[in-house]
């Protein structure tokens, strides 16, 4: 994953940006990993975890009527959280992640492994926001987090070319 870190890094040199992350499942892991290299505060603005529910909607304003009608692990509420970093933050990438990292806490709706990504991208001035779906299939929660941060981390090169 240092590789993908390293790549942003270099993507930096020739444009300017900014991340900034609402993390769940993965606890701080995608931020671990942003900051894994010495000069990332080129890039990175920071993060939250917002591992709770209760931090969803105080923090990042996910009603607590979506939560409770859509389910914390969903596209509805990855795209709320990752729309209320809009509001604490000028940053161009803008993500949230939340899932059901395992063992346990999974339902045949939202499986163990079951993720959803938000991305925010600002483009000439204005977000343009998305969600993904991801069933990983490992069941092991380090895992599960560690395929999270790596697959985030691809969408963010990838996302680059459009600032």
């Amino acid at each position: 994953m240092r590789n993908y870190i390293k790549k942003i890094k270099k993507i930096r040199e020739s444009k300017i940006f900014h991340i900034f992350v609402a993390e769940s499942c993965t606890g701080g892991l995608i931020s671990s990993k942003l900051t894994s290299l010495s000069g990332s505060s080129d890039f990175f603005e920071g993060s939250v975890v917002t591992y709770s529910n209760y931090l969803k909607n105080r923090l990042l304003k996910v009603p607590n009527t979506l939560i409770s009608k859509y389910g914390a692990v969903s596209h509805q509420t990855a795209l709320s959280m990752v729309k209320g970093l809009k509001k604490i933050s000028k940053s161009e990438i803008l993500i949230s992640v939340t899932g059901v990292a395992g063992p346990n806490g999974g339902n045949s709706k939202t499986p163990v492994g079951c993720v959803y990504f938000g991305l925010g991208i600002k483009i000439k001035n204005k977000y343009r926001f998305t969600t993904i779906k991801k069933n990983f299939r490992e069941k092991s929660r380090q895992k599960i987090q560690e395929k999270s941060a790596e697959f985030i981390l691809k969408e963010i090169i990838k996302n680059l070319s459009k600032i």
